[in-house]
């Protein structure tokens, strides 16, 4: 038996989320480091992560203190992990456990709300791999398990370019296999930089899609890759149309009135022409990595020029556990107060 196997019982006995988890699914949400003494291991965290000591002991570093780690205090309540880089050192021989608090949300989620969904050990799968499974929280459970019917493979060569610059949005894509490299113009200039190497069970060109708008970056894939490929037809039908919740002036006002925050993602140059009052500015090309910005447990009215990129700002707000909604029109059609900036 493996590490994983030896401790799955005692997972499940002191860690009660993971109880109705099937085993052949924790086997792929849980991912387990063997240090022996002196050893350490650095967790690169770019979202958030659980920690356990499954056996052993471990200290980590927490400001001029080290933090002394064991399964008495980490099994029931896991170390959890949100941004940056966290060191752990093994005292003596031990054991670590790592999950996405994503990933273990939507199982569970589907664990209750698949009694009446199709069996298919190869969809749970696919599920379960995903990086942020959270997109897929967000729709009808019949609505997964059609993109996962609908997806087509593709095999891409080492430095085949998916797609580029100013190119029609026709697919959605998710990695199986191998690496991508996403690269986008600076906000202010013209220049592709690399912005994000993505992995398997990431997805990308979801973006244009969802404008309309032609793709503002190019995807390059690095080493031999397979992807699954979902067409714009499915996309729109499957995806657009059931998650992104589109409003009008009139019921975003009514939001606003109640206390919803409202977060214009335009440029700042376009901001510095107009803006609606009491907004946060986030340029959409930001918004991925500074969504920890918001506030929690908050409702957002996200706005543009024209009501397209808001509807990417509210997919990616989705994909963190917020409740975000895209503004019909934008500030472009809104009837109510706009400031001028002298």
């Amino acid at each position: 038996m493996g590490i994983l196997e030896d401790n799955i019982g005692i997972l499940r006995d002191h860690y009660p989320p993971l109880a109705g988890i099937p085993e052949a699914q924790l086997r792929r949400l849980i991912r387990t480091y063997e240090l022996d003494p002196g050893d350490s291991v650095t967790f690169n965290i770019d979202q958030e992560e659980c920690v356990f000591v499954l056996s052993g002991e471990v200290s980590r570093e927490n400001g001029e203190d080290a933090i002394i780690l064991d399964p008495h205090n980490t099994l029931s309540r896991p170390v959890c992990l949100d941004s940056g880089p966290a060191t752990f050192l093994a005292q003596q021989h031990t054991v670590l456990g790592r999950i996405n608090p994503a990933r273990l949300d939507f199982l569970l989620s589907w664990e209750s709300l698949s009694t009446d969904a199709p069996s298919d050990d190869s969809f749970r799968q696919w599920l379960s791999g995903l990086r942020n499974p959270l997109i897929f929280g967000q729709l009808p459970l019949e609505n997964a398990h059609a993109i996962f019917r609908r997806l087509r493979p593709f095999t891409a060569e080492e430095g085949e370019v998916i797609f580029d610059m100013r190119e029609e949005a026709k697919q959605f894509y998710f990695i199986e296999q191998g690496q991508a490299e996403l690269w986008r113009p600076g906000l202010y200039d013209d220049e592709l930089k690399l912005t994000k190497v993505l992995g398997v069970g990431d997805y990308f060109g979801e973006e244009a899609l969802l404008t309309g708008e032609l793709r503002n970056a190019r995807v390059k894939m690095v080493g031999e890759s397979r992807l699954l490929v979902l067409d714009k037809k499915d996309f729109d039908e499957l995806i657009n149309a059931p998650m992104i919740e589109r409003v009008s002036a009139k019921v975003a006002k009514a939001m606003l009135d109640e206390g919803a925050h409202l977060l214009d993602i335009r440029y700042e140059d376009e901001y510095e022409m107009e803006y609606i009052p009491g907004c946060t500015l986030i340029p959409l090309l930001e918004l991925r990595e500074r969504v920890g910005e918001l506030e929690a447990d908050k409702d957002y009215v996200v706005y543009c020029h024209s009501g397209k990129r808001s509807c990417v700002g509210a997919m990616i707000l989705s994909e963190h556990k917020h409740h975000a909604v895209s503004l019909n029109g934008g500030i472009r059609d809104w009837p109510y107060e706009v400031e001028y900036p002298d």
